[in-house]
């Protein structure tokens, strides 16, 4: 037990539910209920190094990151995000 107690808290302090546009993205990481944190955890790395954390609950975000089951769906139209999304389970 050498000093790994900071490892196991949450990364995200406070969260926003405020919008933030998707060409500022830089990067999404999205972590799960863990042994780390007991809430899943959004955090969105804009271009210009800022990072912030995003309420879950936020109707934007959930518009933002594509569900893997509905990217079989065909659309007519699909926007492409350039900006990657990496999950992390522990």
């Amino acid at each position: 037990m050498n000093g790994c107690a900071a490892c196991q808290k949450c990364r995200c302090i406070r969260t926003s539910s405020a919008f933030i546009s998707p060409r500022l993205f830089h990067r999404i990481e999205i972590l799960p209920p863990g042994a780390h944190c007991r809430q899943t955890e959004i955090i969105v790395t804009k271009k210009d190094k800022a990072t912030v954390c995003v309420t879950p609950d936020a109707r934007w975000i959930n518009k933002v990151i594509v569900k893997p089951s509905l990217s079989t769906v065909p659309t007519r139209r699909r926007e492409v995000h350039n900006f990657p999304i990496s999950t992390t389970i522990e």
